[in-house]
């Protein structure tokens, strides 16, 4: 008897929140709910050397790295260059020239739930004075920005080399 009184029950509310509908409102502006971003600010002193690589690197857990995002998603990872003249985001991976005989590359890569960025020197040295030197006082600032793949797809014109661009086109703050 319960189980009957439950379905008249519902078929009545199901029947009476049938109605007229008001005026469409205006749309909305395009979301970004499938699109991630963060900043990192980094130093020195969170960097390790790895005497088997030969590099810097630094690892970060970011729950939103699943497995979708891994097979069929992209990371994007923009370093700030805070000078004064020319202050832009660049994307890695990147070379930095230091000296004239002396340059950097930094790259990234990414797993479920995680990534890392690594600092290589063309000499494959440790160079310690040299990355202290730059990111002791002042922070290394990165950019990080997740997409799924539709979303990236559905932007084929981006210039995601561009930070400027991709926050525009996403809606990033």
């Amino acid at each position: 008897m319960r189980n009957i009184t439950a379905i008249l029950i519902s078929m009545v509310l199901f029947v009476s929140c049938k109605g007229e509908r008001g005026p469409m409102g205006p749309a909305g502006q395009d979301g970004n709910a499938n699109v991630q971003s963060a900043t990192i600010e980094t130093r020195f002193s969170d960097w390790d050397w790895s005497d088997d690589a030969l590099n810097w690197a630094i690892a970060f857990d970011w729950d939103a790295i699943d497995v979708d995002m891994v097979d069929y998603g992209a990371m994007l990872v923009y370093l700030e260059n805070p000078s004064s003249d020319v202050y832009a985001w660049h994307q890695l991976p990147l070379t930095m020239v230091i000296t004239d005989s002396y340059s950097a590359i930094l790259e990234t890569s990414y797993y479920d739930y995680g990534f890392s960025i690594f600092w290589t020197n063309s000499d494959l040295q440790k160079h310690k004075d040299v990355l202290q030197s730059y990111y002791d006082q002042e922070p290394m600032m990165f950019k990080v920005v997740l997409i799924d793949a539709t979303s990236y797809a559905a932007h084929p014109d981006c210039d995601y080399s561009d930070y400027n661009e991709v926050k525009a086109i996403f809606n990033l703050d």
